[in-house]
């Protein structure tokens, strides 16, 4: 029997290692090729899965259980990065959006699907399916561009969360279809749901108030740096575990628990702590969703061209139905598309509503493997759609300008084509304020990249420019206008990210003028070989100021002196 059970542990253990290789070699391969990572990672388990070459042993379904930490810790330091304050300003414009996209799209996709000539149950639980995005990858790509503080971002996160609280009430109803139970019975589970809902948020602002801050000084006190890291896990594992046992979304348990944790002075720290192991799990459930495609069955006959006709219609239907929800609730004509652009795919979870429906035979196998595999094919259009949501939206608002359906086009922050001769400074730390104050006194108003949100918001107050986001992306510095600028100033102090923006300030404008900041001597070459013109040598300009400081200090004394 251990015997057994070693070998067992070893199996899935080498069919990790094996999952993940594959992941990531494909993932640099992907982003080599200007793609994301998240693409590589899903025809990573396509090919190392049961469709093709058929290399892992342990089911899909049982490697999706344990890759989904990943999704836990994905929503854990987003709710890290939320705070309280700023999840409010989604406010109820943000809950609205979500509430009527799930009602719209299940809504359309049943009239469909009767339409089809299937019976009204297998209709609802398609249209739950479909009703979903996926929250993992949408946040992930939001994430990694900087815009999930953009308009377009905030009221796609709000609805995504809007989309995971209706996971279970969803999940209840297509058992129920299927049990034919009294809907008494459905009406105490979904009941039951909202009520441990209510005490699991409850005992976790409770337990934010008067535990884990006192938890958190206690082992950061200890001058132990792996405590903190091994406390913030165990916070939000704790969470995904307590949350699953109220039948709720461990994800949305992970997400409350980084809420809670927001607004403490240790969120940054944690978020940092578990950034690693976040990339780790999430590159898994990426590549074991990979696994569920069922290659053989899409190459038999014209599934292959049914499932991309199919995968179309749902894009193109998803970002017409969200963008005209979120349009009747005042929004912008731009941010309503590039919401409905970030939300036009099938999210990961619809695999287990789909599975539940299958087992009680609300839908065919067929049926189910059309809209597993259309959800695949629309996962990988992610990165394309969420990632350029923002130069999208603009294209089809000036469409729909021209033929009549929009009055106005929505107003830009400054545009690469609107900018020209400007001096781009990067990063608004204490240094950068002091470049962007000497050029501001020299009457040169600066256009200023930050990654931090609340940081942005300041400099705007200060009627500056600024975008939000990070500079070592080339889209980023493109909106910037970075071909047309006079120079660009890097005053980040961390130095492998100041090489990585000057090479690509270099690679996009040849012959602009770049000035950087070294902290160190040893970091001065670095920065000259990335393609920097001048450097800022902190440790020189140190030791001049303090012999300066030191002199005046000594004539003054000797003065002083009879």
């Amino acid at each position: 029997m251990e015997h057994a059970s070693t070998m067992v542990f070893w199996t899935v253990l080498g069919d990790i290692v094996i999952l993940l290789g594959a992941a990531a070699l494909l993932g640099m391969l992907f982003e080599r090729m200007g793609m994301s990572a998240i693409i590589g990672s899903l025809v990573a388990g396509v090919l190392v899965g049961p469709g093709i070459f058929n290399l892992i042993g342990t089911p899909a379904e049982m490697m999706e259980r344990a890759a989904e930490i990943g999704v836990a810790l994905l929503l854990f330091t987003i709710g890290l990065e939320m705070s309280r304050k700023r999840l409010l300003a989604f406010g109820l414009q943000g809950v609205k959006a979500g509430i009527l996209q799930v009602s719209a799209t299940m809504g359309a996709s049943m009239l469909i699907i009767i339409a089809w000539g299937l019976d009204w149950r297998a209709s609802i639980a398609v249209g739950a399916m479909v009703a979903l995005s996926s929250t993992a990858s949408v946040a992930r790509v939001l994430t990694d561009r900087s815009e999930l503080d953009s308009e377009h971002g905030r009221i796609s996160m709000a609805v995504l969360i809007v989309q995971d609280l209706a996971i279970v009430p969803l999940m209840l109803v297509v058992s129920f279809l299927g049990e034919r139970s009294e809907m008494t019975g459905l009406a105490d589970q979904i009941s039951g749901t909202a009520m441990g809902l209510v005490v699991f948020i409850g005992a976790f602002v409770l337990a934010g108030l008067l535990l884990l801050p006192r938890l958190f000084g206690s082992t950061a006190r200890t001058g132990n740096h792996d405590l903190p890291v091994v406390l913030a896990l165990v916070t939000c594992l704790l969470a995904c575990w307590v949350a699953w046992r109220l039948g709720l979304s461990p994800a949305l348990g992970a997400f409350v628990a980084g809420l809670v944790l927001a607004d403490s002075p240790f969120a940054k720290q944690i978020r940092s702590d578990v950034v690693a192991f976040k990339a780790v799990f999430l590159t898994l459930f990426f590549a074991s969703i990979g696994m569920l495609a069922d290659i053989p069955w899409l190459l038999t006959g014209t599934n292959l061209l049914f499932v991309l006709g199919i995968s179309m219609a749902i894009v193109v239907g998803k970002l017409i139905m969200t963008g005209a929800v979120v349009r009747m609730l005042g929004v912008s004509p731009r941010t309503s598309i590039g919401t409905g652009l970030s939300l036009a795919q099938i999210g990961e979870f619809s695999f287990v509503i789909g599975a539940v429906a299958v087992g009680n035979a609300l839908i065919s196998h067929d049926v189910f493997q059309v809209l597993t595999s259309a959800s695949l094919i629309t996962l990988l259009l992610v990165p394309f759609l969420a990632g350029r949501a923002r130069d999208l939206s603009a294209t089809l608002e000036r469409v729909l300008l021209r033929i009549g359906l929009v009055r106005h086009a929505a107003v830009d922050p400054p545009n690469a084509e609107d900018l020209h001769g400007h001096v781009i400074v990067v990063g608004a730390g204490p240094a950068g304020q002091g470049v962007i104050r000497s050029l501001r006194e020299r009457g040169l108003e600066p256009l200023v990249i930050e990654l931090n949100p609340s940081t942005v918001q300041t400099l705007r107050t200060w009627d500056l420019r600024a975008i939000l986001g990070n500079a070592t992306r080339p889209d980023i510095l493109l909106h910037a206008g970075v071909s047309s600028a006079r120079a660009v100033i890097v005053t980040l102090p961390d130095t492998h990210t100041s090489v990585l923006v000057i090479e690509q300030v270099r690679n996009l404008a040849a012959h602009i003028q770049i000035i950087a900041r070294a902290r160190y001597n040893i970091h001065v070459g670095l920065l000259e070989d990335a393609g920097a013109n001048m450097i800022v040598n902190e440790e020189d300009r140190v030791g001049d100021a303090m012999g300066v400081i030191a002199i005046e200090g000594l004539e003054s004394t000797t003065s002083e002196s009879p």
